[in-house]
């Protein structure tokens, strides 16, 4: 967020102006919290005092500080209007509660005031943390506690406290006791906002790997725009609504805890997680997308989201079961997915795609399913569940006294085909599992009047009549694509009934292409990488190709339906592996498993830039030069050195070198590099290769 970057700069330049060099916070030195602090520091969320430069670790924590902390960690901005009595505009801290009431995780204390220079307690704390981190409190009492003092936990703590004793981020003292009540010093506050963060993935636009997490915690937070790939988190991965609605890309990561989605568009490619949680305090519509071998076993919904599945690897469900639970009037889901299963526990407003698929759908609360797609049954706990027409539904059982509307009628009486078998799979690589088609039996007397394949109606050539019901034919059923399809019957007796077909080719699964890349200009690793893509005939079939977030440039033959990425952009790259996502305009996706090593010797400093020769222009390379100079920049052609003329053949800037597009033009190498030796002021040596293609 630029407003808090520009802050922080702003206050980290008043502090080393006016702090004098004794100050140094050292009344760190020493103590048990520094580690915590020093963190928290380093991510500009808690700060020492700007009169006396130190930490005050064993200070008590006003609910003020509490806030402006809390806001700092998860990037916290929006503001809300207050009317608090005890919070005048003029206070450093307006601001500060401001932003805390926008995203509701602290309240009053009755009276309409908000006693900003009260202190905190153990259980305030827990609490205030936990609800952003979405805990759910349950129904623990504090009688089921383990502590000698439970006595005077109270019930609103009592679940955020078992939470957070459970993973290892509060424990009690030596003596069996968690004294709720007592106030917590700045240390205290330091070592629980440090676990519950865990590494925190604060810097916009950064491509982070597995490799930035810290092994001394187990969650991870992303608190602003940016990628996260090849990674597993041991705790929770948690999303903050500091993001607004900017994306964040997980690509191959695993998370073995939750995976809270608070704010930001998230898309998550390769990525597993046995449970996910979706909730805004804020009300935002947040969107989720799973891509590639995702899979999550269950999405807790508790504020409006869309939940979308695209490009999904053949065996990866993607969203498996789904529960809404929002304690809301109505909450709104939008449903571009396959479900197994889909719990309606709060009264909500389910709005499906034609591509939607729910293979079994329990309301327990009012709910209104609008949209197209299909529902294959339905069990109805309640009565206000409506089905609008365009929505296909196959069985469906009503509780007792219990009514549904479906396209506009209400029914009072449950509606469950009996066709058999419910659902069919598939192996299109395998001969013998199409057979002579599928047979299907029906209930006695009963005839199919209508058989519909995704929507389309199938004629006589598509399917003929058993003894025992119907049989679809293989030609039919082999011209399916992989992916899940829906047989919609319509039987004599008015009723409905929808099946399953899912479709897989088990020798046709994509494999996942691997390639090396070595930073360094002589290595023998150091090449362009190419892709083969399948389906893929023009450039403009491309949607994009990025890795993460990031657009990368690419070039692409058609003959040879070949994409290929420049060896001088891949230089850019730290070392590490990537995924490389290449995105079609139908939708479909392949990837590219790029590991990027360096094996420049040590003491050489080299850098690469590309040069088009087909469209030439100056080229930048990223030298550091604060504070130092260009002594000279020379090149050798033909066994000849040449010394290149400053502020015609190269110019210098903040950014770095510069060669003019002359200068690049006159030493060119096609298809090689060209390498410029530049002496800087400090007797440094950078080698510039300008990659020629």
């Amino acid at each position: 967020m630029k407003k808090r970057l520009l802050s922080a700069l702003l206050c980290a330049a008043m502090l080393l102006l006016s702090l004098p060099a004794a100050f140094a916070a050292s009344d760190l030195d020493g103590h048990w919290a520094k580690k915590y602090i020093d963190y928290l520091a380093d991510e500009d969320i808690i700060n020492p005092s700007a009169t006396t430069g130190k930490y005050s670790p064993d200070a008590k924590v006003t609910r003020a500080e509490f806030m402006r902390y809390i806001n700092r960690a998860f990037h916290f901005e929006e503001t809300a209007s207050i009317t608090y009595t005890d919070v005048p505009k003029s206070a450093w801290y307006y601001e500060t509660v401001c932003i805390a009431q926008k995203y509701g995780y602290i309240n009053g204390v009755g009276n309409n005031k908000m006693d900003p220079t009260g202190t905190v307690t153990r259980e305030q704390a827990a609490t205030i943390i936990g609800r952003l981190y979405k805990a759910d409190p349950g129904s623990v009492s504090a009688s089921s506690l383990d502590f000698k003092d439970k006595a005077k936990i109270s019930s609103w703590s009592a679940g955020y406290i078992k939470a957070a004793v459970d993973k290892g981020f509060l424990a009690g003292y030596s003596d069996g006791t968690f004294q709720p009540t007592r106030e917590v010093t700045r240390g205290e506050v330091a070592k629980i906002i440090y676990y519950y963060l865990g590494t925190s993935l604060s810097r916009a636009g950064k491509a982070y790997t597995g490799a930035d997490l810290r092994g001394d915690t187990t969650n991870v937070t992303i608190s602003e725009s940016c990628t996260l790939s090849d990674a597993t988190i041991e705790g929770d991965l948690f999303i903050t609504e500091g993001l607004g609605t900017d994306a964040v890309a997980l690509s191959n990561v695993t998370v073995e805890g939750m995976i809270i989605i608070s704010g930001g568009t998230v898309t998550m490619t390769n990525t597993t997680s046995d449970h996910i949680i979706v909730s805004s305090s804020m009300g935002r519509l947040l969107q989720t997308t799973a891509t590639g071998a995702s899979r999550f076993s269950e999405a807790e919904v508790r504020t409006a989201a869309v939940l979308y599945e695209k490009g999904l690897t053949d065996g990866c469900d993607g969203f498996e079961t789904v529960e809404l639970s929002g304690s809301g009037s109505s909450t709104a889901l939008t449903l571009d997915a396959e479900l197994l299963r889909l719990t309606v526990n709060a009264p909500a407003t389910v709005t499906t795609t034609t591509n939607t698929k729910i293979y079994n759908l329990r309301v327990n609360k009012t709910a209104a399913v609008a949209g197209y797609g299909a529902v294959y049954q339905a069990d109805i706990r309640t009565d206000g569940v409506s089905f609008a027409k365009d929505v296909t539904l196959g069985g469906y059982t009503l509780a007792s006294g219990v009514s549904v509307t479906v396209a506009g009628e209400k029914k009072t009486t449950s509606s469950t085909a009996s066709v058999s078998p419910s659902s069919v799979i598939l192996d299109l690589g395998d001969e013998d599992s199409l057979a002579d088609g599928v047979e299907f039996s029906l209930p006695e007397g009963v005839t199919v009047t209508k058989l519909e394949l995704d929507r389309t109606e199938l004629t006589s050539t598509g399917f003929e009549t058993t003894s025992r019901g119907i049989r679809v034919k293989a030609d039919a059923l082999g011209a399916l694509s992989t992916g899940s399809h829906t047989l919609t019957f319509t039987l004599s007796d008015g009723q409905t009934a929808t099946v399953m077909v899912s479709v897989t080719r088990e020798e046709a699964a994509p494999q996942v292409q691997t390639a090396v890349f070595d930073r360094f200009y002589r290595s023998t690793d150091f090449k362009d990488v190419s892709l083969k893509l399948e389906g893929v005939n023009a450039e403009s079939d491309i949607s994009k190709v990025v890795l993460g977030l990031t657009p990368l440039s690419f070039d692409f033959d058609a003959a040879s339906r070949t994409l290929t990425l420049r060896r001088a952009a891949l230089s850019q790259l730290p070392t590490g592996t990537y995924t490389v996502t290449v995105e079609t305009r139908n939708g479909s996706a392949q990837a590219l498993n790029l590991t990027v090593s360096d094996s420049t010797p040590a003491g050489v400093n080299a850098v690469v830039a590309l040069y088009r020769t087909a469209s030439p222009a100056a080229v930048q390379f990223a030298v550091p030069l604060q504070g130092k100079s260009v002594s000279s920049i020379t090149v050798t052609k033909d066994g000849r050195a040449y010394a290149l003329a400053s502020g015609t053949d190269y110019f210098t800037t903040g950014e770095g070198i510069t060669l003019s597009k002359d200068a690049l033009s006159r030493y060119k190498v096609a298809g090689a590099c060209t390498v410029y030796t530049a002496a800087l002021s400090d007797n440094s040596i950078w080698l510039l290769a300008a990659d020629c293609i």
